[in-house]
């Protein structure tokens, strides 16, 4: 069915999804990222990663309950609310999916570093085990 909103599939005065599970699931992942984001202040991580997953761990315990919101108490008859919440919802699930995204772009600087410096304790530690080799060697004029 599609109203003059352009909705499919939903009936005028439906929500998406029933409030007795939309609710309770949502309760239940806002318990686990508000865990979570408790957890990161006891973690061993650079600043700015720990400040990234703190501001994200944040964005989605608002978001959480804007989505319960739009998926099981927003009203498509309330067409205006109705939008707002998704529109909402929508905003909010951009900006978690940003942080994220930044958050994985510093983890691959961070790894990179890492990577270089690895290389480069390699490359010494091969040289110093030449330089021991060279050293063992019988030479003319040990012999």
């Amino acid at each position: 069915m599609v109203d003059g909103a352009g909705m499919s599939g939903l009936t005028v005065g439906a929500v998406i999804a029933p409030a007795w599970f939309v609710l309770p699931v949502s309760i239940l992942a806002l318990m686990v990222v508000a865990g979570h984001w408790v957890s990161l202040g006891k973690a061993d991580m650079p600043p700015f990663r720990k400040g990234l997953r703190s501001a994200n761990g944040l964005l989605m315990m608002i978001t959480i309950p804007v989505l319960a919101y739009a998926f099981g108490i927003a009203d498509s008859a309330d067409q205006r609310r109705f939008v707002l919440s998704w529109m909402l919802a929508t905003a909010l699930l951009v900006l978690v999916l940003v942080v994220a995204l930044l958050d994985a772009g510093h983890t691959m600087v961070l790894a990179s570093r890492e990577r270089a410096r690895l290389r480069e304790e390699y490359r010494k530690a091969r040289i110093a085990k030449a330089a021991e080799r060279a050293a063992d060697e019988p030479t003319p004029e040990r012999l």
